[in-house]
């Protein structure tokens, strides 16, 4: 939620955002240690260099933390920030978000690198990287670059391992959803309308939760770029057939026209998302995100592989 929050209200992320989508260049693979060293490329295309494996991280993003969850590099977590929701019941302190961080809480902790989204990097990395302390911005936006990005923290963290099963499992997941749709002779994609905050903001082309849509078998009404506010009259005259609510919009507020009049309404397509983390924060649990929208709209059950990872609290937990 944070990440569409700050893109809301906020040009400069809007601008981070709008870079190509839905264009599937594959996954980096793990370059060869050197020395002992190990090096990775961040989202912004920054090479940096370590002396081997870290094991303090501070993460400002909550879907860097629920990746390095997974893989099981979680005990190397030193520091999180407020929006973390992934393992739930975390105690790490929390040093920010995307509104802001605590430089000074920080380098108190000692960390061998800060994870931070590309919003923070203007702002705060440069600090951080001027006081010594490595920064790495992880910042996917496609599927693949969410694999890039669990390689990335696969090589950070000596879990390369199970970063590629982790990747693979999305891979065949991918496969299932598509062999699911087309089993179940869905009809032409619905048009949707996702709802993201009050007054008719939503998401639209070159957007993650577009391409989300897109993969849900879903036809976005709104073909602008970026995320903005869509008027009343668009909204009437596109009409879409589903309407999915962001966890921040009541249903109280597709009661009132233009939402009232559409076909979504008067069918009983409106759907509301109970953790938009699924759906908004970049790591492999939006597989879920998409069935979850895909089981709410079709008649047509999504069945998965199974996570190839044993952990203690579920993928799904908050679902």
């Amino acid at each position: 939620m944070e990440r569409k929050l700050k893109i809301a209200l906020t040009a400069a992320v809007v601008i981070i955002l709008v870079a190509g989508f839905f264009v599937y260049e594959g996954v980096q693979k793990a370059p060869s240690p050197v020395n002992g060293k190990i090096s990775v490329r961040d989202s912004l295309g920054r090479n940096v260099t370590f002396n081997g494996t870290v094991t303090r991280i501070v993460s400002i993003d909550p879907s860097a933390t629920a990746t390095l969850y997974a893989l099981g590099a979680y005990k190397d977590l030193v520091g999180g920030n407020e929006f973390d929701c992934y393992p739930p019941n975390e105690s790490l302190p929390n040093l920010g978000s995307s509104y802001g961080i605590d430089v000074e809480a920080i380098v108190n902790l000692s960390p061998q690198v800060v994870l931070l989204y590309s919003a923070t990097m203007p702002s705060y990395g440069q600090q951080l990287i001027n006081l010594g302390i490595p920064v790495l911005v992880d910042n996917p936006n496609s599927l693949s670059q969410i694999e890039n990005e669990t390689t990335m923290f696969g090589i950070l963290t000596g879990t390369e391992h199970n970063a590629s099963l982790i990747n693979q499992w999305m891979n065949e997941s991918l496969a299932s959803i598509s062999e699911s749709i087309s089993s179940a002779s869905l009809p032409q994609e619905y048009t949707a309308f996702y709802y993201l905050y009050s007054g008719g903001w939503t998401a639209g082309n070159d957007t993650f939760i577009n391409q989300i849509l897109q993969y849900a078998h879903l036809k976005n009404i709104a073909n602008a770029s970026g995320y903005y506010e869509m008027s009343s009259g668009l909204i009437a005259v596109d009409n879409p057939q589903v309407i999915i609510l962001d966890q921040n919009v009541n249903y109280s507020s597709v009661d009132t026209p233009p939402y009232n009049e559409t076909s979504a309404f008067h069918n009983s397509r409106i759907i509301s998302v109970v953790n938009d983390s699924f759906i908004d924060d970049p790591d492999f649990r939006v597989i879920y995100g998409i069935t979850w929208i895909i089981d709410n709209v079709y008649p047509a059950f999504v069945s998965l592989p199974a996570f190839p990872i044993n952990l203690k609290y579920s993928p799904t937990t908050g679902l």
